[in-house]
């Protein structure tokens, strides 16, 4: 079998997704990657960068206020965008905090297949229940995708097989076919580098703004008679940027018992989420006095050695630097959207964190993603702690009210967001999508 026709049939496969023989749990969890998608681009839409862009594209006419524009734009005044543009500014912001989810081995579906469905549901008044039949479906090729390939190092997991997805997605809601769609989408793969991350370079939160306007996009191509290519994906990634290990993970029949959104996290750390272990680790070992201490010895896996490096001084580079994570939580520092900065205290104290791999945590992964803390007091006393999953891992799960404050407290207003939660998490019951993010006082129903 062709990895062409390995494509294909992933597409077609989640294209027959019933929506009636999701597990209830499954639909919940659906809704809340929604919801938590949605809170996470509502703080990224906050920062600097973002509000200066959406005011640029105001002043241009991409952006206003009124319905012709489409959907809605989560920044804290109300602005709305044609739905290429609303996908990419919202998936883009949603890049900022670092807090959106994911899954193993290693991608983050949610923001670039959500942003791009929901979009195009409001501007074209989609009934929620055809909204969360793409998002699942969309998610579930995304989930085969990342699966099936593994990246080369130093290529990135954004912008690329999400895209697939957020095509399937944009296509389902709008009743086209999907696999012209995503063979449109697989056409022109985004190639990002773990090298700006390192750097700080935060047009690197574009990646996942580009993917989702592609899903966007690749419908209307599909539309005006434009045509993919079936083996683009595999030239991209099953020979320049990564292989193509389990060919299985594209051809398998659905499993409605093991959906790929049902193997995701959520992060409650605002950095990359391969430092995630170690945080939990060290917020399990008790305050110590950073003075006494004397190093910090992080045992992990081979996959996360990439973040085994110093900070450059600022937020974004922070947020990928294993050691300055691990610092900023032994030392009590905010490790939340909007409390999460460099600090040199706290670099200071990075520069005595040692990373390696230990064998036997290596043969956990991707299962578990382990990290072993061992903290070297000044006296030559030692503390240390083993953390296999972090909490939000699908093995070490949220509760539903920990992913809803987490989405409150995102969203930045607590009668909104209860509105929008309510909506979001209840999709199936949500006749009009272009009212999922009216008012708090209003009713979607």
């Amino acid at each position: 079998m062709s990895a062409v026709s390995l494509l294909e049939r992933a597409v077609g496969t989640a294209a027959e997704l019933d929506l009636a023989r999701v597990p209830a749990a499954s639909l919940r969890r659906a809704g809340h990657i929604v919801a938590d998608t949605i809170g996470v681009s509502c703080a990224g839409a906050r920062q600097a960068q973002v509000v200066n862009l959406i005011e640029l594209e105001r002043r241009q006419g991409a952006v206003g206020e009124d319905l012709r524009h489409g959907a809605t734009l989560f920044g804290a005044a109300p602005a709305r965008a044609a739905p290429e543009r609303a996908a990419f500014l919202n998936a883009t912001a949603g890049s900022f905090v670092e807090l959106d989810e994911g899954m193993r081995p290693t991608g983050h579906p949610g923001m670039q297949v959500v942003t791009a469905a929901i979009a195009v549901a409001e501007a074209e008044k989609a009934h929620g229940q055809s909204l969360l039949h793409g998002v699942i479906a969309g998610y579930e090729v995304a989930a085969r995708l990342f699966t099936a390939y593994r990246l080369h190092y130093p290529v990135h997991p954004h912008g690329h097989f999400g895209a697939v997805g957020g095509a399937v997605a944009v296509a389902m809601v709008l009743d086209r076919d999907p696999v012209e769609a995503a063979l449109i989408a697989a056409t022109s793969p985004i190639l990002s580098v773990w090298d700006a991350c390192f750097e700080g370079a935060t047009a690197r939160n574009t990646w996942m703004g580009a993917a989702a306007e592609l899903a966007v996009r690749s419908s209307r191509l599909a539309q005006a008679g434009f045509t993919g290519s079936p083996a683009s994906l595999e030239s991209s990634f099953g020979k320049i940027a990564g292989v193509l290990a389990d060919p299985d993970a594209l051809a398998a029949p659905m499993d409605y018992t093991n959906l790929g959104l049902t193997r995701n996290y959520f992060k409650i750390h605002s950095a990359c989420a391969l430092s995630h272990a170690a945080v939990d680790g060290v917020r399990q070992l008790p305050r110590i006095d950073p003075e006494r201490i004397a190093r910090i010895d992080v045992e992990t896996v081979a996959n996360n050695m990439k973040l085994a490096r110093q900070a450059a001084p600022n937020a974004l580079s922070a947020r990928f630097s294993l050691p300055y994570v691990v610092a900023a939580a032994a030392l009590g520092r905010g490790l939340e959207a909007d409390t999460f900065r460099f600090e040199q205290d706290v670099a200071a104290l990075a520069a005595r964190v040692d990373v390696r791999v230990a064998q036997d945590l290596e043969a956990e992964w991707p299962d578990a993603s382990p990290a072993r803390i061992t903290v070297h007091v000044t006296d030559g006393k030692t503390c240390s702690a083993r953390v296999d999953n972090p909490h939000g891992h699908y093995r070490d799960p949220l509760s539903e009210d920990e992913v809803g404050r987490k989405f409150r407290s995102l969203v930045g207003n607590d009668a909104v967001a209860r509105a929008w939660w309510g909506r979001l998490t209840g999709l199936s019951h949500v006749p009009d999508c272009s009212r999922l993010f009216t008012g708090a006082d209003d009713h979607a129903d």
